[in-house]
C-alpha cells in the first residue's frame, strides 16, 4: 500500500482551495482505493501546534504582519526574499518534515502554486522539494496555476530552481502552459501538459449532477475590495465597490432576483457587508452565509440560475456543475479559463466593466450552454496524468 502526501491549503476558509484537496484525493483514490492519504497542510493553522512548536509559529506571525508593512507589491529584493524566507520556514519547515518523512510520494493538490508575487506559495514549494531531494520522494503538481514569470525576481528564480529536481515527475496544469514551458521548465525528464483543474470532477466526488430546477435567482460572487491593486491592477475598493452597486441595481431593473455569496474567505464577506450597507438594503438574507463545507457550498452554486463570478473556484465550479457564469478578470488565471472554456465573451477586464455589456452577456449566457466535448476532454486528461503518476509508483 503506497503512502501518498496530498499538498493542499486545507486549514485557510476558501471553498477553491478545500474543493482541490478533496477532487485530488477522490482521483488518487479512483486509482487505487487502498492509497493511504496523507493530508499536508502548506498554511497550518495555530491549533495544529502545541507545545514548544508554538515559538517558532508565534515568531512567523509576527515577522508576517511586520511584512505587509514594509514590503510593497513591485518589491522583488534579496533582502524581502530571505525575510519572507525565513518566517515561513519558521512557521512549517518541522511540520513538513514529520508530514513527509515517510510517504512514497507527493501530490500538490491544483491552486497557485507557481506563483511568487503574492501569498508565498513559492516558499512552501522550496521547502517541500528540499525534503523531496533529501529522501528521494517522487512529486508531482496537479493542475496547478501559473501566475507570471520573471528573469528578475529571486522568488521566481528560486522557485524554478526548486521544481526543475530530477525527483520532480510531473507538472500539469490548468492554464499557462507556455510560461510552464518555455520559461520554468529545463528539466527535459519531467512531464508537462494542460489538463483541466481537478476541481471539475465535483459532479463524481461530491455525487452532485446538474440542477434541472434551479432558483430564479443570480448569484453575485463577492470578493476583497483590494484584490485589484493585490494583482498589480489600478481598480480600488472603492470603485470595486461603486462597480458592484451598479450592478446590482442593474440586475433589479431587468426584473431578476439576486444574491450575493462568497467562497468563505472572512475579507470577501466583510466586503459583502459593505456592499449591501451601500445599497442600503436591510434583507441581510440578500447576502448568503459562509458554506460550512465543500459541499454547502456547490450545492449554493448548483441552486442558481446564473453566477457572476469573481473567485476563479466560483467561475470553475459552476463550469462543472453546468450552471452559466459571466466573470472578472483580475488575474491571468481567470483570463486563461475563460479562453480554454470557449467564453472570452463573458468574461471582463477592468477595463471593460460597462454594467449593460455585462447585464446582456448575462441575458445571452442563461440561454446557451457549454461545449461539453472541451470539459470532458480536459476533465480525461486531469486524470490521465494523475493516474500515470500513480502507476509510476509501482504496487
Amino acid at each position: 500500500m503506497k503512502k501518498v502526501a496530498v499538498v493542499g491549503l486545507y486549514a485557510i476558509k476558501n471553498a477553491g482551495d478545500n474543493i482541490l484537496c478533496e477532487a485530488t484525493q477522490y482521483l488518487i483514490k479512483q486509482k487505487n482505493p487502498e492509497t493511504e492519504i496523507v493530508e499536508v497542510d502548506v498554511n497550518p493553522r495555530v491549533k495544529s501546534y502545541s507545545g514548544l512548536e508554538l515559538i517558532p509559529f508565534w515568531i512567523s506571525k509576527v515577522l508576517i504582519k511586520i511584512s505587509g508593512y514594509i514590503f510593497k507589491y513591485e518589491n522583488s529584493s534579496k533582502f524581502r526574499y530571505y525575510y519572507e524566507y525565513f518566517m515561513w520556514w519558521l512557521k512549517i519547515n518541522h511540520k513538513f518534515k514529520k508530514q513527509l518523512s515517510n510517504v512514497d510520494a507527493i501530490v500538490f493538490a491544483g491552486g497557485g502554486f507557481l506563483k511568487f508575487r503574492t501569498q508565498g506559495l513559492n516558499y512552501y514549494v522550496e521547502q517541500i522539494m528540499k525534503i523531496a531531494r533529501k529522501n528521494h520522494i517522487p512529486v508531482m503538481m496537479n493542475g496547478v496555476g501559473i501566475e507570471g514569470y520573471s528573469e528578475k525576481d529571486i522568488r521566481c528564480q528560486r522557485l524554478k530552481q526548486a521544481i526543475n529536481q530530477d525527483c520532480f515527475k510531473v507538472i500539469t496544469t490548468r492554464d499557462d502552459i507556455d510560461t510552464l514551458k518555455n520559461c520554468y521548465i529545463t528539466n527535459p525528464n519531467i512531464k508537462i501538459a494542460r489538463v483541466g483543474d481537478p476541481a471539475l470532477w465535483v459532479p463524481e466526488c461530491y455525487n452532485l449532477q446538474k440542477n434541472d430546477h434551479p432558483t430564479p435567482v443570480i448569484g453575485v460572487n463577492v470578493i476583497r475590495g483590494r484584490v485589484y491593486q493585490a494583482y498589480g491592477n489600478t481598480l480600488t475598493e472603492f470603485e470595486l465597490l461603486n462597480f458592484y452597486k451598479k450592478l446590482i441595481q442593474g440586475i433589479e431593473d431587468r426584473g431578476w432576483d439576486w444574491v450575493l455569496f462568497s467562497n468563505g474567505m472572512a475579507a470577501d464577506q466583510k466586503f459583502g457587508t459593505m456592499l449591501l450597507n451601500a445599497l442600503g438594503c436591510r434583507d441581510r438574507n440578500k447576502m448568503m452565509p459562509n458554506a460550512r463545507n465543500s459541499v454547502e457550498f456547490l450545492k449554493q452554486i448548483r441552486s442558481f440560475q446564473l453566477v457572476f463570478g469573481a473567485r476563479l473556484h466560483a467561475c470553475i465550479t459552476s463550469y462543472a456543475l453546468d450552471v452559466p457564469v459571466i466573470g472578472l478578470i483580475w488575474s491571468e488565471k481567470l483570463r486563461i479559463f475563460a479562453d480554454v472554456i470557449g467564453k472570452k465573451q463573458s468574461f471582463f477586464e477592468e477595463d471593460q466593466l460597462n454594467i449593460d455589456n455585462i447585464l446582456n452577456a448575462m441575458e445571452r449566457e442563461m440561454n446557451s450552454g457549454y461545449d461539453g466535448k472541451i470539459r470532458e476532454n480536459l476533465r480525461q486528461l486531469t486524470k490521465q496524468y494523475l493516474d500515470g503518476f500513480m502507476e509510476s509508483l509501482g504496487e
